[in-house]
């Protein structure tokens, strides 16, 4: 099955991590990439300055949008009231009035929208779904994971409010989302959180919460701006343990390690390399909707602005 792309706005992520892992994908035809940029190209895909040219443009089926935070949910608009299927980094919405309106728009338009967490279809991630449901270690009551980046670049949109910056909605949505992915029908309470703030830039750089999650879980997230690298999780059962690095970031192709630790024994689990990008284009374009997905879009946007209150 094979599908036009059109990609809004040429991010550094776009140039770097996606056009490198989409190159050989037969099933993605790039048409065009919109962008007030000059000189940048993929493929065949040409260069469009003019959003209605591009908008209008019939021979797109699918958008991927990887514009800053703050124009995701407007992009997203355009692109449905054009009646094209969407694609979006997260966050796709700030808010969860406006992820509700975009679904409703989507819904009555019979048209596809998605949020991609790209770490949820690599191998590592759904061999440790395996591994719980199997009841690798037992019931799992507690889990630990860190996101936290050395970024540091003050004219970065991450560092600018009304860009939509802000290192919750960019790296801390990430360990909050694991349960909504690893668990079905979760309820998400939040016991404690501590939210730090610039005081120049008046945005939020880095934060931890402790959450229960269906009364018998333990969740410890920390994440955060200008501090050394983190990326990993934990997950205690009664039988044992399990961790892994790189669970959310990685290398464009890149394969990872599962350590089990049940008593006096040790077990490690290699994870073949794979391109987790990859295969979230793929699962979006194979699959006839995406319900589910946009579920657990919806729940995750509600935790969280409860953190953010």
């Amino acid at each position: 099955m094979k599908k036009n792309f059109g990609f809004w706005s040429y991010s550094s992520h776009l140039k770097n991590k996606v056009f490198p892992s989409i190159k050989k994908n037969k099933s993605i035809i790039p048409i065009k990439v919109y962008t007030s940029k000059k000189n940048n190209y993929f493929l065949n895909s040409k260069i469009e300055k003019n959003k209605e040219n591009f908008l209008k443009n019939k021979d797109i089926d699918i958008v991927y949008i990887s514009s800053i935070t703050k124009n995701h949910f407007k992009n997203a608009l355009d692109c449905i009231k054009f009646n094209k299927n969407v694609i979006c980094e997260k966050p796709i919405c700030e808010n969860s009035k406006d992820l509700v309106k975009l679904l409703n728009l989507s819904k009555k338009k019979k048209l596809k929208i998605f949020e991609v967490y790209q770490y949820t279809y690599h191998p590592l991630f759904l061999k440790i779904k395996e591994l719980i449901k199997k009841k690798e270690i037992g019931n799992i009551n507690l889990i630990k994971s860190s996101f936290t980046i050395p970024l540091n670049d003050k004219k970065n949109f991450r560092f600018k409010k009304n860009l939509g910056g802000g290192a919750l909605m960019d790296v801390g949505i990430y360990p909050i989302s694991l349960p909504f992915f690893l668990f079905k029908n979760i309820k998400f309470k939040i016991i404690n959180k501590k939210i730090f703030v610039s005081k120049k830039n008046k945005i939020d750089t880095r934060g931890s919460i402790i959450a229960n999650i269906n009364n018998n879980c333990i969740c410890h997230f920390s994440w955060g701006f200008n501090l050394e690298y983190q990326n990993y999780i934990k997950l205690f059962g009664k039988k044992g343990m399990m961790e892994c690095d790189f669970i959310f970031s990685k290398k464009i192709i890149q394969g990872g390690k599962i350590k089990i630790f049940k008593k006096k024994e040790k077990e490690y689990i290699n994870i073949k390399k794979s391109n987790q990008i990859n295969l979230a284009f793929n699962s979006y374009i194979k699959a006839k909707d995406n319900l589910k997905n946009n579920r657990i879009s919806l729940n995750i946007l509600k935790t969280l602005e409860k953190i953010k209150k």
